[in-house]
């Protein structure tokens, strides 16, 4: 492949990615939460804390947190943004075309590589620039680009180095190129914060060789900034501080030589997902890629033979259901169908959802909230392409067609993901509903905003993978940010108060009322 045509695949990659709305949804969203994690210090918060000290919001200090925040969420979406190309290619006949090429697996899929690397740099260096601006507004100090430009090729670079090899690899290897590669990934993104506590539990923190392997670089960016201070904390995303106590200044020289050079290891560790992606790759093969598709990967196979006693009841049923839902007339009727379509469809997620559902009923009151989390996961996994499907299956005209038209079809699929949510979480909802009135309210506000969200965004980006992103980051930081209403968004850490109910109850009934409205699926 000579320089002109590499030049051309890679640029073809690229815009792929950059026009999708899914694009500009995690975009928005990672600018949103970068501004709201930097507080005004008259709120008595402040974005960067140690011992009751506040940081100056000076570009150094603006640099370093807004770019460890975009590390933790870009870690998570910089994934399901980056893949889906193998896919796009099945469904839109281009994958026989490719098999067909001279092109070698290696040129192909470092082609794709670049560009998912390119594409994520580019939200990176669009995020830096939208923070310029928030130093301008709400910073101490003159804005001085060169802390951002370490920030994002150091700090950020790494980490979307690892989300496009994890996506190139997913692609390419059939068992991980659906829904099972997205769960194990969120899996994966969430093992990697064990880093921090690792290195934080003994004494005075110190870089080390381990932090190579912590990519994303949550962990090494803190120990490297507590080590320039000379503290042994520091508290990032908005902590209240002292009033009385001086303001300090962060110091410049974070960047140390071994820290760079961490950093720069943690690109090689990076690269190894793309190696066995090419070890791998199933280059549209019929026998590797067609069965997968019909019958799923051999993992689940496995899976399916384990709990063959459970689901072949659980199947039994929903095929029941979904033949029962002929006979009951209106949009009761149409209801009941889609929700057994849904369940049906991914038997291994309806069974983990029944499994969670009967274990919240039993499990003690202190243990319901990480019980409701595993389900909540596992109901989000399953709705979230509830309304995308009809376009991917190509089955919108059809469905549209069918009595309720296309207009019905939206709201119905927001309400079939909300009494899905409801049916799952009924039993914590009755525990609640006595021990934490606010807790069941707040469950069931989220459950309605993240149903008319996940179909509204579906319609918008034709795909599964935006709404998948922001729900499972929104699920771990209202896991992990106890005290803060506004992010307690299904009541799992007890934060949730009326008006964080209130806010998503109503973000909720407008989404559905634009869907009621009528709107219209993106066009091909």
């Amino acid at each position: 492949m000579n320089a002109a045509l590499w030049k051309a695949s890679v640029l073809n990659e690229w815009r792929l990615r950059s026009r999708r709305i899914s694009t500009l949804v995690i975009l928005l969203a990672v600018v949103a939460l970068s501004w709201l994690m930097v507080p005004q210090p008259k709120t008595g918060f402040a974005m960067m804390v140690t011992h009751g000290q506040r940081i100056a919001y000076e570009s150094e200090a603006l640099a370093f947190a807004t770019g460890t925040i975009a590390c933790i969420l870009f870690g998570l979406a910089g994934f399901y943004l980056a893949r889906g190309r193998s896919q796009e290619d099945l469904r839109t006949g281009t994958a026989s075309v490719l098999a067909a090429t001279p092109v070698t697996d290696a040129q192909l899929l470092g082609v794709r590589w670049l560009g998912a690397f390119g594409f994520l740099m580019t939200l990176g260096a669009t995020l830096m620039l939208t923070l310029w601006v928030l130093q301008l507004v709400r910073g101490e100090g003159p804005l001085q680009p060169l802390p951002y430009l370490w920030m994002l090729l150091l700090g950020l670079a790494p980490g979307m180095m690892l989300c496009a090899s994890l996506a190139v690899l997913a692609d390419a290897w059939a068992p991980l190129m659906r829904k099972w590669g997205d769960a194990l990934y969120w899996m994966f993104w969430m093992a990697q914060f064990a880093f921090l506590p690792l290195m934080l539990a003994h004494g005075m923190p110190r870089l080390n060789a381990w932090q190579v392997f912590d990519v994303q670089g949550l962990s090494t960016l803190i120990v490297g900034l507590i080590q320039l201070m000379n503290v042994d904390h520091v508290s990032v995303g908005g902590s209240p501080f002292d009033t009385a106590k001086a303001v300090l200044h962060m110091p410049s020289g974070l960047w140390s030589a071994e820290l760079v050079a961490l950093r720069v290891g943690a690109m090689a560790v990076a690269m190894l997902p793309l190696l066995l992606a090419m070890r791998v790759f199933h280059r549209y093969a019929p026998d590797r890629v067609a069965h997968t598709q019909v019958k799923g990967s051999r993992l689940l196979a496995a899976a399916r033979w384990l709990l063959r006693p459970a689901l072949v009841p659980v199947t039994w049923a929903l095929a029941r259901l979904l033949r029962a839902s002929a006979l009951v007339p209106g949009v009761a009727g149409r209801w009941l169908g889609d929700a057994s379509l849904v369940l049906l469809s991914q038997p291994l997620l309806a069974l983990l959802m029944g499994a969670c559902a009967v274990a919240s009923a039993a499990v003690p009151l202190a243990e319901l909230p990480a019980v409701m989390a595993v389900a909540l996961a596992a109901w989000g996994m399953a709705v979230a392409d509830v309304s995308s499907r009809d376009w991917q299956s190509g089955t919108l005209t059809l469905a549209s067609a069918m009595p309720g038209g296309a207009r019905e079809r939206g709201w119905r699929q927001a309400l079939v993901a909300f009494g899905l949510g409801v049916l799952v979480s009924a039993p914590a909802l009755l525990r609640w509903a006595a021990e934490s009135p606010m807790r069941g309210a707040a469950c069931l506000a989220g459950l309605l905003c993240a149903s008319a969200y996940a179909t509204l965004l579906g319609r918008l980006t034709k795909g599964a993978r935006s709404f998948l992103a922001l729900y499972l980051f929104g699920l771990y930081v209202g896991l992990q940010a106890s005290g803060v209403p506004n992010v307690d968004m299904l009541g799992l850490s007890g934060a949730a108060n009326a008006g964080s109910v209130m806010i998503y109850g109503s973000a909720g009934v407008l989404a559905l009322l634009a869907l009621a409205a009528g709107l219209r699926p993106a066009r091909a």
